[in-house]
Parts: C-alpha cells; structure tokens; sequence
C-alpha cells in the first residue's frame, strides 16, 4: 500500500485518461494521491475531483510560481475556504529563489500568510522551498509549523535533520531514479526512512522510465524500489514505513 504525497492530477494533460491512469496505479498497490493546488483558480477543480475520485485526498494553496497572479486577499478568501472545503494540508506553498523573475518579497509575504492559516485551520503545509530551504526553515519557525512535507526536498542534509527535527518529512520522487543523480542519492541513503514520503509531482519531474514523457502516477513504484535499493531494504520495508511517515503527517484515514 503506497500514498503519492504530491501529484498534481488536475492537469489538463490528464484529462484524457485520469481514471485509467490512476485506476493501473490503485492495482499496483498505489491507493491515496495527495493533491496540492497551486492558484486560487484551480481550488474548485480539485475539489470536484476529490469528490469524483475518493482516493484523492486534496489541499488548497497558492504556489510561488504564481505569486504575483495573487494578492493577499486571495490568502484570505482561502482561509475562507477552508471553512467549507475539506483537505488535508494547506499547501502547494513555499519560495522559490531559483526562478529570478519572482518577487522575494512577495512570496514571503503570500508564504507566511499562508502559514498562518495552516495554523489557524490545525493543518499540515505541503512545501516548495527551491534554493530558498533556509529561509523556508527560518519561516516555519518563527510560524511555530510542526507538520508538513517539504516537497522535491533538494537541500543539504544539515538543513534535512533541522527540518526533521521541526517534526517535517521530506518527499522524494523521480529525480533519484537517476543514476546520475549522485549528490541527492547519498543524501536520500543517509536519511532515515522515518523521514521520508514518496511522491511524483507528476506529469512534472519524471523519473528514469518516464524520462522525456509526461510523468504519471504509477512511477512511484520506480521511486519505491530506488529508495529501498539505496537503504537496502526490501520494498514492502519502505512501503510500509513512508505509508505510515504520509498517515502521520496528514492524519489520513485507514485506506
């Protein structure tokens, strides 16, 4: 039984073949997809698809991508929101510095908002944090977060234990697939599996099997089987132990 803590299956580019994709996903043992937003527009979509689909459990967020299609009211029509919309984190938030036509301050600004309201509403946050993992950290301090994921975590392992030790997870997905990938594999190896949550940010960041095609759900039994080569474990293991680290931070029902 495997939970993708983050995949974006609202996409357009799976309108197609959504159910299919994630009905072959469910038969390999893939059975909750935690559904992050990223805009204010997308919110009504996600929800209907929860609805829809039980095995999509969503969260409702505004990305850092778009920060500047949003403004601060857009923080408070989602806490708004939240009170008629069950999910179970708020989130997709965070920064991003890698991107330099995005506004720092305006991300920081949307980001703690948001952090406000995920403590206001006693939910988990679901992270971005794109060379911005120290600031992200300093934030979720002063915040006083203890729960979340920080999503495609690509830091340092210093800057890991501090968020582990905040009471985070950190997600991994398809880009330890490669082999190439030497520098966030010996990380993942010397995490300890208590800490880890398996996504795939599908159809974005696809692993090695998908490499050059849209990501879809079912490449998280790539990740499964990468994570427990690395920690030289058996994939049931690793199975068991991330399903159990995803039930903890976003306290999910019994599948």
């Amino acid at each position: 039984m495997l939970i993708d803590t983050h995949i974006h299956l609202d996409f357009p580019v799976f309108d197609e073949d959504r159910a299919s994709l994630m009905a072959s996903a469910q038969q390999r043992g893939i059975q909750r997809f935690i559904l992050p937003a990223t805009t204010r527009q997308s919110w009504p979509n996600i929800a209907k698809l929860s609805q829809k689909f039980p095995a999509i459990s969503p969260a409702y967020g505004i990305h850092p991508y778009f920060v500047q299609t949003h403004s601060l009211n857009d923080c408070t029509v989602l806490d708004e929101w939240l009170e008629n919309h069950a999910c179970v984190a708020v989130g997709e938030t965070g920064l991003d510095f890698f991107l330099k036509d995005l506004d720092p301050t305006q991300q920081i600004s949307l980001f703690e908002a948001q952090l406000d309201i995920a403590k206001n509403h006693a939910k988990p946050v679901i992270l971005h944090a794109r060379k911005a993992v120290e600031k992200v950290t300093i934030l979720l301090k002063k915040h006083q977060i203890q729960s979340g994921i920080i999503h495609s975590y690509n830091g340092s392992l210093v800057q890991a234990m501090q968020l582990i030790d905040l009471g985070f997870k950190l997600g991994f997905g398809g880009a330890i697939t490669y082999p190439r990938a030497i520098k966030l594999r010996a990380l993942v190896k010397q995490l300890p599996l208590e800490a880890i949550c398996l996504e795939t940010d599908a159809p974005d960041q696809p692993s090695k099997h998908f490499h050059g095609k849209r990501n879809e759900p079912i490449a998280l039994i790539e990740v499964l089987n990468t994570i427990a080569e690395l920690h030289n474990k058996t994939p049931g293991t690793v199975s068991k132990q991330t399903t159990e680290n995803a039930h903890t931070v976003f306290n999910l029902k019994t599948i």
